[in-house]
Parts: structure tokens; C-alpha cells; sequence
């Protein structure tokens, strides 16, 4: 011990004595005082540099500095905020409307005239609103976290359509209703500067691979919850998508861009997208996406930027954002900008390009894409309200008379799911009144003809406004084009990957495991309008036995686990049962007088209170006997079930998106509480506590290798192992 001392306090004596920092030598290429967007600013609207105490691009702004800057310029005459949502963590999503004080103080008209042109079944001349009636251009930020230099470009754009006395700007705002959604994920954008933050030193770093620029697991990618944000369009699982969905919805833009970035080492891609474009993509996009590209990469070329279009960016996944906005009647565009989260980064030929740049490249292409839009605003105005038309009409044959037919069955969730999901996206759905028959294929292909549909079913015809979205979310097997598969075939061969780089493949009644239909002839033509159900109020009967909840409905699940963790001890049936002339399906859940003995409460009301949440029905049941050979109550096939008590392994080598969609499926859709644990100490862990540990897939080392004994054993005393995919 003594030999250490001395070193030891001599070293500590050192440190106080240097305790003055040292200033680090000068970066050459980190430097850049040049503005993000130069322009004659009106000097009475507050800078982001006054409100901030630094420029746009010196560093990224968090949710909070981005959220004074436009709450302070919704004073402006020329622009109005309004929150449209809040993330899991509670932070408001906002979008400023900027355009002329005469247009803003009639958005209220604008947007009415807007819905008109969008839907056009009840209005005659929409070429003549269009031609009146300004168009709305919505432009979207970082909707990935660690993306950041989109959202600190978006006050940059904001600003200067806000401040700027320059003559172009003017022009735009009387022509154009300009939508800044300026930061699409905060949850993921503030987790991801929070690591910035704990990895910034006194010196520089431009190395890309340093955690300044990648940060840790599970980075600021995605949100709370760990989902993927630009994959969940077409599904509308989190409030920030469901509230942009409606959003976008009330406001019919015909512009919509999505800035994003890419790998540091890489330049700026923009769209069009290259094959395979999605064949229900309108037939104009193709030549509008080109005329977009045309101008961005004029003001690219301007200041000797290097650039590219399509390569790795195909146009066939509806559920990026780009994609979702063309099918619902958009010009989307996607950026995707080299990123740099700090500082700067070198690159192979040795410049650095810094973060400054990657704001001012984002914000360049912003206004590019505005001018394009204000210079060829009547033309585009016009094919929007004839491709809106053309829905309706059925201008393309395979949309006139195609409709998708859902049996409703006893799992309600399922059905509520589906309708929300369609009313969401603004798809009519109808319901048929009486019996019918019709012709077309099941969600397998498999033909179907002269097929009776029961009364109740309900209709979702292709022929509507949003005809293209619903033709591209609903079909069963749409097929690319055999010149692309040939391709691909080409490219898997020779060189050993694919060419796609996302899902291929979906289908929305499937995915709600839905009894679906693609009819191509016979769907009714008159329907009544489908109506949400009203919540449950029916009450819950006193019980001499037990009370049971139908198995058939997903939600029972969740029910068992809410009743369990309310002290209930809950059974469920292995087998179909029928009690009193009432019967019930395998699963169904089963809580007893005589288990409950000792319950502390009203057990009616815990089972009233718990089902009518999830608009389950529990029934009143006064006997045990089963009728027949039916099973009775105090068999072997009314299981007691155990309170689960979770361990969710995550971090380390752990795929973040299966812990997310874990989590989020336990946590939010279910209320069980869980516990995270991480993989990397988990051998150490006191994994008595758990009954259940879940290891989702991972990208290197299973986590199950990593516990080793220590998990083998929890299994044999009789843990239950869910370990998933690659785990």
C-alpha cells in the first residue's frame, strides 16, 4: 500500500495544479461563419441567434431552443403554430403555417377550399379553386432522432420566410401556404443530443466513427419506444404518426418533403427514386419528380456541391414518409444529407465538411424545392385536382369497381383495429345492410366466385379520393414488373445482394388476421356508413360462481394481465366450453368466486371496471358444469394463471427494435410493468425475481450465450425462456 501512496498524491497534486484548460490547436476546414440562408431580414423579428445565443448550425438546437424559436415568431403576422400532438414523453409536435397576412388570417377558408379540391364528389369546379386557391407545400424534418441537421435547417427556413423583405420570398407567401413540421421525433432527436453532450471534449473531433457521432445504444434513431417512425405510415401505431396522419390530412399539401440524413462518408441524395416504384404511384410523379430535381440540383451546382439521385433509394415501401405523401396526392421528395452530429467530419479526400454545411445544403434545398413549387404552382394545382377526380371516376380500369370486403367475427379487436386504421388514413368504409354476392380472391389469392357475404360486412371500395393510398395499403399480391426481377436476379447473382432496400411486401387486412376479401365485381353499391362502436356501459352481473370474458378477442389477453395485476387471480380454458346455454371459446378467461376468497375489494367492480375498458364483455356464470362432454369449472382445463413478473434483456448486442416493439406491445398496449435489464450484466443479475425473461433477436453474440449457466439454471427451476429469431 505505502509504495503507491506517494505516486499517487503526487499525481493528484499535479492535476491541481494544471487545472487550466488547454486551448486546442485550430482545425484547418472546421471553421464556417458563412449564413445558412442570406437575405434583407426585417431587424424587428428575433434571429435564432438571439434566442439561442448562437447561429443556426454552430451546434444542434434540442426541442426545447427549437420550441422558443417558433413559439416567439407565431407572433409573427405571416405565421401561426399549432401543436398536432405529443410523443410518449410528453413533448408537443408542432407545425407553423407561414404565408402572406392576408392568407393567414383566412387559412380557415383556404384549408376549406383545400378539402374540396381534395375530394371532389360533391363539388363541380375544382379546376377553378385550384386555380384560386394557394398550394400548400409541407415540409418535414428529422423524423430520425440522430438526424439532426434537418430540424436545425428547418429554423433556418423558417426564419427566413418569416423575416425576409426579399422580393422571391413575398411571391412565395402570396402563392403558397409553407407547413414547417420542424422536428418529427424530439424523443429521439433529445436522447441523441443528451449523447453529444456527455462525448464532447475541449478538442474537436471530425472522426465519424467516435460516439460524438454515432452515439450508443440504441441512439436517437427512432422514438420512445424504440419504432421506426418513417416505417409506420401505413400502420399509424404512435401518436406522433397519428397525429401528423390527420394533420397532413386537413391540409392537402401538394409538396411534401422529408429531410433525412445518411451515412457521414457518403454526399446528398435527393429524389427521384430509382425502379421499383410503386405501381399505384400516380402516373405524374415521375415527370413532377424530375422537374423538382432538375432545380435542387441547379442550386446545388450553384455552390459546387457534389450530389445524386435514386442509386440506393427505391420508390415501392409506402411507408416511408416521401412514399405516403406521393400515394395520398404529394410531390414527395426525400433529402438525405452526408451527417455530421458535431463539428465536423473528414473525409477521404481530406476537406472536413462540416455541420454548418450539412444545415445549409438542407435549408438550400428547402427553398429550391419552394421556388419550384411557386414557379409551376398552376400546373401542378391542376393535375392534382384531376388526379383527385380520376379516383373517383375510375380512370384507371383496375380501381373502378374493386372494393375489399371484411367479415367482422367475434375478435373485435381485430375489426376496431382495421377501422381505425382505415378512418385514420381518411378511407371511407361502408357497411353492407343486406346479404350479397360477389366475385374475386381470398388474402391467400385463391379465387372466389359468386361468393354470399353476410349482412354487416364491411366495404372498402378503391374508387375514392385517396384511391391510389387505399389500392397500395389493401391488395394482396401486388407483383413488380418482371424487367425489375430480372435485375435483381441479375445483381443477386453476380454480386450477392439485393437491390431492395426495404420490406417488399405487406398487407394490411393480413396483418390484422382478418377474414378479407378482394372483390372485382359484386360489392354493393349503396352501404350504410360505418360508425365506431360506443364504448361498453352494459354492467356486469353479480355472480354465484365466476364471471367469463369470451376468448375469441385478442384484448382478453390484456385483460388477464390487467385483473392480475389488480391482486385477481384470473384461470383460462384450454378447451371450448358452454355453460347455461352461453358458450365460450378456448382462451377465454375465467375468474372464480372461489379463487377470489381473499381479494381485497369488490371483485364485480374490478372485472365491471376492467373489461368495459376494453370493451370486453364478462358474463355472469352460475354454474360450473359443463354441458355435456363439455369441461366443468374445477377441471384440469381451467388453468390458474401466474402473475407474470418480466425481464426484457436489451443494450449490448441487442436488435433495439425488437426490444421496442417488446416493450411497447407489454408496456403500452398492455399495461404490464417489465423490467430492462442489460445483456451484458445479466449473468450477474438476480434473475429470481423474473418468472419470464424475453431475449429479442441480436446483432452479434446472443445475449442466451452471454448468461450462460446462470440462465440454464433459472430454466430449470422453472423460468419460462421466450428467446427470439437470431437469439
Amino acid at each position: 500500500m505505502r509504495r503507491w501512496t506517494l505516486p499517487l498524491i503526487a499525481s493528484l497534486v499535479f492535476a491541481a495544479a494544471s487545472h487550466a484548460q488547454v486551448a486546442p490547436p485550430p482545425v484547418a476546414g472546421l471553421a464556417d461563419t458563412g449564413p445558412i440562408l442570406g437575405g434583407d431580414d426585417d431587424p424587428s423579428i428575433k434571429s435564432p441567434r438571439d434566442m439561442l445565443g448562437f447561429e443556426v448550425g454552430d451546434q444542434a438546437a434540442t426541442h426545447a431552443e427549437i420550441e422558443r424559436c417558433f413559439k416567439e415568431w407565431d407572433a409573427s403576422p405571416r405565421a401561426q403554430l399549432f401543436e398536432y400532438a405529443r410523443t410518449h414523453e410528453n413533448r408537443p409536435l408542432y407545425y407553423m403555417v407561414i404565408s402572406s397576412e392576408a392568407n393567414i388570417r383566412n387559412l380557415n377558408s383556404i384549408k376549406a377550399d383545400l378539402a374540396k379540391i381534395a375530394d371532389p364528389r360533391n363539388n363541380t369546379d375544382t379546376d377553378g379553386l385550384a386555380r384560386s386557391t394557394p398550394a400548400v407545400a409541407w415540409l418535414a424534418y428529422s423524423i430520425h432522432g440522430d438526424e439532426t441537421s434537418g430540424a436545425d435547417a428547418a429554423i433556418a427556413v423558417a426564419y427566413h420566410l418569416i423575416a425576409s423583405r426579399d422580393d422571391e420570398v413575398r411571391d412565395m407567401l402570396n402563392n403558397l401556404v409553407i407547413i414547417i413540421d420542424p422536428m418529427m421525433n424530439p424523443d429521439g432527436r433529445d436522447r441523441f443530443l443528451k449523447m453529444i453532450r456527455e462525448h464532447r471534449g475541449n478538442v474537436p473531433n471530425v472522426d465519424d466513427q467516435s460516439l460524438l457521432h454515432t452515439g450508443y445504444w440504441p441512439a436517437g434513431r427512432t422514438n420512445h419506444y424504440m419504432f421506426d417512425l418513417n416505417r409506420d405510415w401505413i400502420f399509424g401505431v404512435h401518436p406522433e404518426t397519428r397525429g401528423r396522419i390527420k394533420a397532413v390530412g386537413e391540409w392537402n399539401p401538394v409538396l411534401f418533403v422529408d429531410a433525412h440524413e445518411m451515412g457521414a462518408q457518403d454526399t446528398y441524395l435527393f429524389s427521384p427514386s430509382r425502379d421499383p416504384i410503386n405501381p399505384n404511384m400516380p402516373d405524374s410523379r415521375s415527370r413532377w419528380n424530375s422537374i423538382f430535381a432538375r432545380d435542387q440540383a441547379a442550386a446545388f451546382d450553384a455552390s459546387g456541391w457534389r450530389y445524386y439521385t435514386g442509386e440506393w433509394n427505391e420508390g415501392w415501401y409506402p411507408g416511408y414518409s416521401d412514399n405516403w405523401a406521393g400515394l395520398r396526392g404529394a410531390i414527395g421528395i426525400l433529402y438525405e444529407q452526408a451527417g455530421v452530429a458535431h463539428d465536423g467530419v473528414l473525409r477521404p479526400e481530406g476537406t472536413i465538411l462540416t455541420y454548418k454545411r450539412a444545415v445549409r445544403q438542407q435549408a438550400v434545398s428547402s427553398i429550391a424545392n419552394l421556388r419550384t413549387l411557386l414557379q409551376n404552382k398552376p400546373d401542378l394545382m391542376r393535375d392534382y385536382a384531376a388526379e383527385r377526380r380520376d379516383a373517383i371516376t375510375g380512370t384507371r380500369d383496375e380501381y373502378k369497381s374493386r372494393a375489399w370486403a371484411v367479415i367482422p367475427d367475434a375478435n373485435n379487436a381485430r375489426t376496431r383495429r382495421f377501422t381505425d386504421l382505415m378512418q385514420l388514413q381518411g378511407f371511407d368504409v361502408g357497411v353492407a345492410a343486406n346479404a350479397f354476392r360477389a366475385s374475386g380472391a381470398d388474402v391467400f389469392g385463391r379465387t372466389i366466385d359468386n361468393r354470399e357475404f353476410p349482412p354487416g360486412t364491411l366495404i372498402v371500395r378503391n374508387a375514392q379520393p385517396e384511391a391510389h393510398l387505399i389500392a397500395t395499403m389493401l391488395e394482396f399480391d401486388r407483383r413488380m414488373s418482371d424487367e425489375y426481377l430480372a435485375s435483381e436476379r441479375k445483381e443477386i447473382l453476380n454480386k450477392g445482394r439485393t437491390r431492395i432496400y426495404d420490406v417488399t411486401a405487406w398487407n394490411i387486412p393480413m396483418m390484422f388476421g382478418l377474414d378479407a376479401y378482394e372483390l372485382a365485381a359484386g360489392a354493393p353499391s349503396r352501404l350504410d356508413s360505418f360508425e365506431a362502436p360506443a364504448s361498453r356501459s352494459v354492467p356486469v352481473g353479480a355472480a354465484d360462481v365466476a364471471w367469463v370474458v369470451d376468448g375469441a378477442d385478442d384484448d382478453t389477453a390484456t385483460l388477464a394481465a390487467q385483473l392480475m395485476e389488480r391482486g385477481v387471480e384470473v384461470r383460462i380454458a384450454t378447451k371450448p366450453v358452454t355453460w347455461a346455454d352461453q358458450s365460450f371459446s378456448r382462451g377465454s378467461v375465467v375468474v372464480t368466486i372461489d379463487d377470489n376468497r381473499r381479494f381485497n375489494g369488490d371483485l364485480r367492480q374490478s372485472v365491471q371496471d376492467t373489461s368495459r375498458a376494453l370493451g370486453l364483455d364478462a358474463i355472469a356464470v352460475n354454474t360450473g358444469l359443463g354441458e355435456g362432454e363439455l369441461p366443468d369449472l374445477g377441471g384440469e382445463n381451467f388453468v390458474l394463471l401466474e402473475r407474470p413478473r418480466i425481464a426484457l434483456v436489451s443494450r449490448d448486442s441487442v436488435n433495439f427494435y425488437d426490444v421496442g416493439a417488446v416493450w411497447h406491445e407489454l408496456d403500452y398496449r398492455m399495461g404490464l410493468p417489465l423490467s430492462m435489464i442489460d445483456a451484458d450484466s445479466a449473468s450477474f443479475a438476480d434473475l429470481r425475481r423474473y418468472n419470464t425473461i424475453i431475449v429479442p433477436a441480436a446483432w452479434g453474440e446472443s445475449p442466451v450465450t452471454k448468461m450462460g449457466e446462470a440462465l440454464r439454471q433459472w430454466v430449470d427451476a422453472g423460468g419460462t425462456l421466450i428467446a427470439i429469431d437470431s437469439s
